[in-house]
C-alpha cells in the first residue's frame, strides 16, 4: 500500500520545521549573548563531563 502525502501537508511540515529551527536559533543567540547564562550553561556542561569521566573510570 503506497503512502501518499498531500501537497498541503508537506508545506505544513516544512513550515513547522522552519519555525522550530528559527526559534532554536533565536534562543541560542540569546543564550550566547548573555554572559551570565553562559556561565550556567558552562557549569552544567562541566558537571556532565565530570560525571561521564567518573563513570568511565570507575567501572
Amino acid at each position: 500500500m503506497p503512502i501518499t502525502v498531500l501537497t498541503g501537508e508537506t508545506a505544513s511540515i516544512t513550515s513547522g520545521v522552519t519555525t522550530i529551527t528559527d526559534l532554536v536559533s533565536q534562543v541560542w543567540t540569546l543564550m550566547t549573548s548573555n554572559p551570565l547564562v553562559m556561565v550556567f550553561v558552562g557549569a552544567s556542561l562541566l558537571g556532565v563531563a565530570i560525571g561521564v569521566i567518573r563513570k568511565l573510570t570507575h567501572k
